[in-house]
């Protein structure tokens, strides 16, 4: 079941619980380094190499486990599967352009790093000490949805106790919290008709917690 679902954007974060509490705040600004930290509350190794996307998923993903609580428990694999509109191109343009700028001798290695589609998913499991299956799935006719089907399956295979699902691009991220426990699924609903772009959901997400 997708126990919440949490975002962060340049304008503002939260989190939409079915059934529990939802909230809105306004975001710090991207230089603010010491309010964001705070809200991950945990340091953060080498915090400002990480790219814009890397930064807006880390606080989506620690938003999601904050409001289930999941990181109370230390016995307990968690994981993180994530998507992208463009997969992780705009990073290796970024890297490659950086390589010829360079004389086509060396590109930096900041850059190179992120030139696989698993980056922005590693580097938020081994800053939140994610100790689950840690993978990136791309489907362009139902991102969100098919991200949420992915992570449930994992965790009704035993191959984690929960999953984080984040969809993110470089200026928006949402994180699905989901779990093996039962019951309606009120945000499918809302993930079949999601368009392409995390944004549209954003929202939504938005208008349904204003009226919550």
């Amino acid at each position: 079941m997708i126990r919440a679902v949490a975002w962060y954007c340049a304008q503002d974060y939260g989190v939409f619980m079915p059934g529990g509490r939802s909230w809105q705040k306004p975001s710090p600004a991207f230089s603010a380094t010491a309010d964001i930290l705070a809200l991950i509350d945990r340091p953060v190794k080498y915090f400002g190499r990480l790219t814009t996307e890397s930064r807006l998923g880390l606080c989506a993903a620690s938003v999601a486990l904050r409001a289930t609580g999941w990181q109370e428990s230390t016995n307990r694999e968690i994981g993180i599967i994530s998507s992208t509109p463009d997969g992780c191109l705009r990073d290796n343009r970024e890297y490659f352009q950086d390589y010829v700028d360079s004389g086509r001798t060396l590109g930096r290695g900041n850059l190179f790093i992120y030139t696989l589609p698993t980056s922005v998913a590693g580097e938020i499991a081994i800053a939140l000490g994610l100790v689950g299956p840690c993978m990136f799935v791309q489907d362009d006719a139902r991102p969100l949805t098919s991200l949420a089907r992915h992570a449930q399956r994992l965790v009704a295979d035993g191959e984690a106790d929960q999953m984080l699902a984040l969809w993110s691009d470089s200026r928006f991220a949402l994180c699905l919290a989901i779990d093996s426990i039962e019951g309606d699924n009120p945000i499918f609903a809302l993930l079949a008709d999601s368009q392409s772009a995390p944004s549209q959901l954003i929202r939504d997400l938005q208008t349904m917690v204003s009226k919550a």
